[in-house]
């Protein structure tokens, strides 16, 4: 389960790095960065080591490895599955999301944005929770790793990009029929633009465009369905007149929801798919939001 996670932690960086590309996007294995120091660029890392005591002008992406900070980060720190230790002298100007691993921070570190810490054990769940669910006579082995595999993948891209899910849940609120045309506009015109791509693979000319095509639908899809995470999580919290809510409660609030809604007979399977058409016009939508006038 490891491996399937950080394959898809690998791919999800992929394609965030192709979709929201930074002006100095590209992976680095250890950095060190001394004090009196400054990197005018986004540090991002893969298992590696990162020992931060001078300055980020931008932000720190940490999947696996471990990040020792005694400095200055101007943007965002975010770590995934990392050993995080974080010193009295550091100052996160803006959000620090730490998602499974371990973390140690001292009192005197300063985060002006949020701080959100959510503690997971793989192991614990792959040996509890799954085994929980799959013996259950409502939910196989495989829709229970779904489940999990969904909160995990919907965490990571609310951590990479937590304006834009925010804006995408705005634009969603403010124009939910048109977001619904949209969607099922963009999947008619997706199964026909597949379908001829098929047809013209039997030349080379249409290969590439049926990898385009698969890329940009897997895009659209886990952006779309992160932001109806949120956006579910947020209603339904909100019924339930709860305040001060972390947005990664949001997250799983809407993927408890999903989780639900597939025990359903009948209905469970019907709104599941009116959510997909949703969650394909949220990705569309927000992409092109100048382009339909849904946004800016």
């Amino acid at each position: 389960m490891k491996k399937l996670i950080l394959l898809l932690v690998i791919e999800i960086l992929i394609v965030t790095g192709l979709l929201f590309p930074a002006s100095d996007f590209k992976l680095e294995k250890d950095v060190t960065l001394p004090e009196n120091e400054t990197c005018s660029h986004s540090i991002i890392s893969l298992n590696g080591r990162l020992d931060i005591k001078g300055s980020v002008k931008e932000s720190v992406l940490l999947v696996g490895g471990s990040l020792t900070l005694d400095g200055v980060v101007a943007e965002d720190v975010i770590c995934f599955a990392s050993r995080v230790t974080i010193g009295k002298n550091a100052v996160i100007k803006r959000d620090l999301f730490i998602i499974g691993g371990a973390l140690e921070k001292d009192p005197g570190a300063k985060v002006e944005g949020e701080y959100f810490y959510f503690k997971f054990d793989l192991k614990r769940i792959e040996n509890t929770i799954i085994p929980i669910l799959s013996d259950s006579r409502t939910i196989s082995f495989f829709k229970a790793v779904n489940i999990i595999l969904w909160f995990i993948i919907a965490l990571i891209v609310f951590a990479m990009v937590p304006q834009r899910i925010n804006r995408a849940e705005e634009i969603f609120e403010a124009h939910r029929l048109k977001i619904g045309v949209i969607g099922l506009l963009a999947l008619f015109c997706f199964i026909f633009l597949l379908f001829i791509s098929i047809i013209l693979s039997f030349v080379i000319i249409g290969i590439p465009l049926f990898i385009a095509l698969i890329l940009f639908c897997f895009i659209t899809y886990v952006f779309g369905r992160t932001v109806m995470f949120y956006f579910i999580g947020i209603k339904l919290t909100h019924l339930v007149k709860l305040k001060t809510i972390p947005p990664a409660v949001f997250i799983l609030v809407g993927v408890i929801f999903y989780a639900l809604l597939k025990f359903l007979p009948i209905l469970g399977p019907v709104l599941l798919v009116v959510l997909n058409i949703f969650e394909f016009g949220i990705g569309v939508g927000y992409f092109f939001r100048k382009r339909l006038g849904v946004g800016r």
